[in-house]
This record gives C-alpha cells, sequence and structure tokens, in this order.
C-alpha cells in the first residue's frame, strides 16, 4: 500500500483528540443509536431492467450501486468536509438550521450557537407538539451538532462569539440585514479578523433591497409568498362550484421557503468555500429564501414575460403534456405518465379507447385544460377498477413491447405511515430510529444522497441547549469550570 493510502487509513481509524474537528461517530458520542427502518432486502430493480437497443441499461448496476454506497459502510469511509468549522447563529429560522445541518451531514463540525434558554425554533412544532421542550422540527435539523448557550445582547458574549468567529470557515446568521453589523459581528468586521471566512446571510429579504431595512422577520410563510409560488398552487379554476377554491392563494404545506432557503444557503457556502482555494479569502453570500423558492417556479415568470400568459393554478394538471397527473384506484391514488406519442397510443390500448389516440394524438393536441379534464375522466374510469399492482403489471406488459417511451405508474403515498412502509424507502435505508438519551426514540430522515467515497452520514440527533458548553468553550476559548459557572450566573451563557 503506497503512503497516500496508508495515510487515508490513518485519517479514518485514528482517535480523535477532543476539540478535533474530525471525529467518529461513536466519538460524538454515546449520543444516540441508530437501528435503520426495515430490512436491506436485494433490490428487485434489476429484475425489472432490461431495454433493448438504444435504451439498453446494465441489469447489474443496481447491484454494484448498492454495494458501492451501502450505508451500513457510512463510517468506515472519509467525510467529504471533516476539516472544516462551521459556527450556526441563525435564530428563529430552519433556513438556517437546514443549511448547518446539510455542512453538519458531510462532516464539517457544526458550533450551533442559542441565546440562554435555547433558540425560539425549538418550539417552531404541529400544535405545541415537543419531546423535552423542543419541538419536532428542530428535533430533525439539530443533527450533528455541538449546541452552545451565548447571549449576544452582552458585550462578553460578543466577543466570545468573535473569537470563534476568527477560527471558523464559515458562519451562518439569520438576523435583520445589520443586526450583526450593528453588533460588530457582521462580515465587515469578523472578515477583517479572519479573511478566510465565508459568512452566509439568510434574510427572505436579502441584505439589500426596498424592504431590506425593515424590522419584518424571517418566515417561511413570507418566503412562500413573495416567491408568487403560493399564487401557482391550489386547484384548478372551476367555474362550476358554488366557492372556488383556486380563487384562495394556498401555501405549501411544509417549510419549503426555509427548506430551499437553507439547501441553496449551503450550496453559496459550499461554492464560496471552493473558491477560496484559488482566491485565498472567504466572501459573504447573501441568501433569500425567497428568491431561492422562486427559482423552483420554474417558466412562470418567463412565461409572464415572453408571452404575456399569467399561468394559473392547474391542480394535478400540468402546462405541458397529458397524461402526467394522479389518479384514483381501487386501493389509493396512483401517478399516471405516457409522454411520448408511442407510450399514449398504448395507454389507449391498454384502456380499451384506441378512439382516443386517433382523436388526439399530438402533444399539443392533448395540451387545453378542457381536453385534459376530459382525457383525465376517461383514464380514471379504467383505473377506479383496478388495483395499483394491476395497473402496474399491465403497463410494464405494455411497455415490453414499445421500442420508444414508457407507461410511467407509481403508487401515491399518503399518510405517514405509509410513508415509513414505503418498501423504496426501507430498501434505500432513508428513514432510521435515533435511540437517543435525552430525547428517546425518534424516527429521522436519514442524508439522502448516497456517495461511494465519502458519504454524508447521521452521528447523533439533537441536543439540549447549552449541552455542549463545556466541550466547546474548553476546546475553543480555553474556559474552564470557574470561568464557565461565572458567566452563566451573568447570563452570558
Amino acid at each position: 500500500m503506497d503512503d497516500q493510502a496508508d495515510r487515508r487509513r490513518q485519517r479514518v481509524r485514528a482517535p480523535r483528540a477532543p476539540g478535533a474537528r474530525r471525529r467518529r461517530a461513536e466519538d460524538a458520542g454515546g449520543r444516540g443509536r441508530r437501528r435503520p427502518v426495515g430490512g436491506q432486502a436485494r433490490t428487485a430493480a434489476s429484475r425489472r431492467l432490461g431495454r433493448r437497443g438504444a435504451s439498453a441499461v446494465s441489469v447489474d448496476w443496481p447491484d454494484w450501486a448498492r454495494a458501492a454506497t451501502d450505508p451500513a459502510q457510512t463510517f468506515a469511509r472519509p467525510e467529504a468536509l471533516d476539516d472544516l468549522l462551521v459556527v450556526d447563529c441563525s435564530q428563529a429560522s430552519f433556513a438556517g438550521l437546514v443549511a448547518s445541518s446539510f455542512l453538519a451531514e458531510l462532516g464539517a463540525e457544526v458550533i450551533r450557537v442559542e441565546p440562554p434558554g435555547g433558540d425560539p425554533a425549538r418550539h417552531f412544532t404541529p400544535f405545541g407538539l415537543t419531546r423535552a421542550e423542543t419541538g419536532l422540527g428542530y428535533l430533525v435539523e439539530g443533527r450533528n451538532k455541538f449546541h452552545v448557550t451565548l447571549n449576544l445582547e452582552e458585550a462578553r458574549g460578543r466577543e466570545m462569539l468573535t473569537r470563534l468567529a476568527a477560527r471558523a470557515d464559515v458562519l451562518i446568521e439569520t438576523f435583520l440585514p445589520g443586526r450583526m453589523d450593528a453588533w460588530g459581528l457582521g462580515y465587515r468586521q469578523l472578515s477583517a479578523l479572519n479573511p478566510r471566512l465565508v459568512y452566509l446571510a439568510l434574510c427572505t429579504y436579502g441584505q439589500f433591497g426596498p424592504r431590506a431595512g425593515s424590522a419584518q422577520p424571517n418566515a417561511d410563510v413570507a418566503d412562500q409568498a413573495l416567491s408568487g409560488l403560493a399564487f401557482y398552487t391550489g386547484f384548478l379554476p372551476d367555474p362550476a362550484a358554488e366557492s372556488d377554491p383556486s380563487a384562495v392563494h394556498t401555501r405549501q404545506g411544509s417549510w419549503h421557503g426555509w427548506t430551499l432557503g437553507g439547501v441553496w444557503g449551503a450550496f453559496g457556502a459550499l461554492a464560496a468555500l471552493h473558491a477560496r482555494a484559488d482566491l485565498g479569502v472567504g466572501q459573504l453570500v447573501d441568501v433569500s429564501p425567497a428568491e431561492a423558492l422562486m427559482r423552483s417556479t420554474d417558466i412562470s415568470v418567463g412565461w409572464w414575460e415572453m408571452d404575456g400568459v399569467r399561468r394559473s393554478r392547474m391542480g394535478n394538471f400540468d402546462t405541458a403534456i397529458f397524461p402526467y397527473a394522479y389518479f384514483r384506484s381501487r386501493d389509493g391514488y396512483i401517478l399516471l405518465a405516457a409522454v411520448v406519442e408511442p407510450a399514449w397510443q398504448a395507454l389507449c390500448r391498454l384502456i380499451g379507447r384506441e378512439a382516443l389516440a386517433r382523436e388526439f394524438p399530438s402533444v399539443p393536441s392533448r395540451r387545453p385544460l378542457e381536453v385534459q379534464r376530459r382525457l383525465h375522466a376517461e383514464v380514471e374510469a379504467w383505473t377506479m377498477t383496478r388495483t395499483f399492482d394491476e395497473i402496474w403489471a399491465a403497463a410494464e406488459a405494455a411497455n415490453a413491447s414499445l421500442e420508444a417511451g414508457v407507461i410511467v405508474v407509481g403508487r401515491v403515498v399518503g399518510t405517514p405511515a405509509e410513508v415509513v412502509a414505503n418498501p423504496y424507502y426501507r430498501e434505500r435505508g432513508t428513514l432510521a430510529v435515533f435511540s437517543d438519551p435525552t430525547y428517546g426514540d425518534l424516527l429521522l430522515q436519514m442524508p439522502f444522497q448516497k456517495a461511494s467515497a465519502s458519504p454524508p452520514r447521521l452521528k447523533w440527533a439533537c441536543r439540549r441547549p447549552g449541552q455542549d458548553n463545556a466541550h466547546v468553550y474548553a476546546s475553543y476559548l480555553g474556559y474552564g469550570r470557574e470561568t464557565l459557572a461565572d458567566l452563566r450566573r451573568r447570563g452570558i451563557v
């Protein structure tokens, strides 16, 4: 084995000293024990694959990919970002929490800074439901982070954060624009002390612009409203209805603005870190979650600019193609798509309505909403008499004779119980139960990226506010017990 490979082995297996950034999951600690949900059943995908001609696939690829990215081997492999230190100062915003979660899953050491008593985000939870005074959202996004408390309203607290930032690679904040700068903790001040710092600022209205100076805080509902997404989300207009639900702007049920803001924020921070290798310095990364969410509205803004068309709510229909929608079956909802003409013709034969393929032979002929309504009813009349398994089998049999295109069929997962029971997620290890000494058994989403060399991982679940004060402040600031006790009495930590 050459020296480089030998060093790599040592890097993975060597014990970590307290305060070192690279930490093995078992060192992190007694923090939780993971139990995968479901088994590791051999994939059936290879038995379903196989197309002739240009569309041929390797039938053994799924089994190779499973072995190469086996979640059971995750902790024997290096971490992509294990040489980075991240300080997450976000408050009352899941955008910052999501951003630091992604970096933590990839191996960065994340110091999560909360005010004494905890971040208000710990109480953003369905109908007040908490576990050990922590809400469900924070239980998901507190992962892999060392939690400290620090009062930034006090000069001593700001001085302590300055010292942490002087050693950090990334700092994340979600305060109103200019708040950190007024405290002497903004990018202008911290970059003078640490020129390599990447400073990620997440705020609904961004760091400049007409509303950046307002007192409006970060809010997912504001992100969704400002992005335009709430206008496009909802049911197709129904002129016959006494009360038209399409007249109501509808937000998505999840915190989609915060989540996408955090994802794109983490992406921006990683891009800045990549640039730092060439530039030698960090930079300010200004991300508006509302703008991040607007990116997911696809063609809506461009459609208006190009054609003057105001995109309406489409419900389960699509502006470009049909069928590409959900349909009722005997045992729940299914998704069904047949995009190219051979697939559409095969679907019409399958449901015994070949005349529809002749009447609406092309994609443009099926686009008008009145046509989509009619065709949806025709297809659904067939799907409602069959179970998902029967529809799947019929579609697979029809696909076997197609030279081009495919009839796509899938089950629409409904309740959380169906999500947990879904064999797709069981097979891929998407969910796991963590047994945490503070929070008990928690069913958590695992990192969704599968990687063969440096996979992300979930090391431990959430932590209590200030649970890592002694470790972090001793390791990075040299504080002992007496100093911490004094800071606690004074309300600094």
